[in-house]
């Protein structure tokens, strides 16, 4: 058995004996405070506490958390006083806003991956975001009043800010009813039909020979807004097969559905 010291990321000395086993040689880390942990095992918590860091620009308070799942950041701007086309920074001590990633910032990472290699070949290609700002301010806001009302809680919500205990205050369960109201009147623009891109995929094409269940509009939307699924994984679901042809048209049905959703007509801009 062999023995040497280390020091880990968080400037703990660490205690690593390797022994010799049947299969070969095991190593093993023994942590200042006396738990023993596999190398490996070592490496994976490791890598679970960096992935929760929270980014240093935010300020030292914001607390690692593994479970918080891939953030982005974003830099607050106002205009400068006395001029009108200079910005700074306006978060506080000059810090940076955290905001916690969902299956749209996703999906727009995927899409600037995939636009990346296409720019390496062509280097006139455009990219077409995913779905435009407006479209993806509707999702979650549906999103925050289903949330809102499973829990309960409508804080997050523009109903949130009109709760007050005082007399100004308007009653919680009249504003619980109005968000309800909102939640099942958005549904009924998407409607429970299924769009011209899903309709217009052939058959053969849908399920490579398995029999699939057909999307709706409405199931797309749940599926993709409320329970953070990409188009992929709401394919998937259904049993049809993952191909670019299946994504576009389902990414077009999206998009019309949160279109209506918003008060317009059908996308022009769905993807083909």
């Amino acid at each position: 058995m062999s023995k040497t010291m280390n020091r880990g990321q968080g400037g703990e000395m660490l205690m690593e004996r390797t022994l010799k086993t049947q299969t070969g040689n095991a190593v093993i880390v023994v942590g200042s405070d006396g738990t023993a942990r596999l190398r490996a095992e070592t490496d994976r918590v490791a890598k679970i506490k960096a992935a929760g860091a929270a980014p240093a620009q935010c300020g030292p308070e914001v607390p690692n958390a593994p479970a918080r799942g891939a953030v982005r950041i974003s830099n607050p701007r106002e205009l400068v006083p006395g001029t009108t086309d200079k910005y700074q920074h306006a978060g506080w001590q000059k810090r940076s806003v955290m905001h916690r990633c969902d299956v749209f910032d996703t999906m727009r990472a995927q899409a600037l991956n995939a636009h990346a290699k296409v720019k390496a070949k062509n280097k006139e290609a455009v990219f077409e975001e995913p779905f435009n700002a407006g479209q993806v301010s509707m999702a979650r806001h549906y999103a925050g009043l289903h949330e809102g009302l499973q829990s309960g809680d409508l804080r997050g919500t523009s109903y949130g800010e009109r709760v007050s205990g005082g007399g100004g205050g308007v009653d919680a369960v009249v504003l619980r009813l109005a968000a309800r109201q909102e939640f099942e009147a958005l549904e009924r623009k998407v409607g429970r039909g299924v769009a011209m891109p899903m309709r217009k995929v052939r058959p053969s094409k849908r399920g490579a020979g398995r029999v699939c269940k057909m999307i709706s509009d409405l199931d797309a939307v749940r599926a993709v807004c409320l329970l953070g699924l990409s188009m992929s994984e709401v394919l998937r679901k259904y049993d049809w097969t993952v191909s670019s042809r299946n994504s576009a048209a389902l990414r077009a049905a999206l998009r019309d559905a949160l279109d209506r959703m918003q008060g317009y007509g059908a996308s022009t801009t769905a993807s083909k």
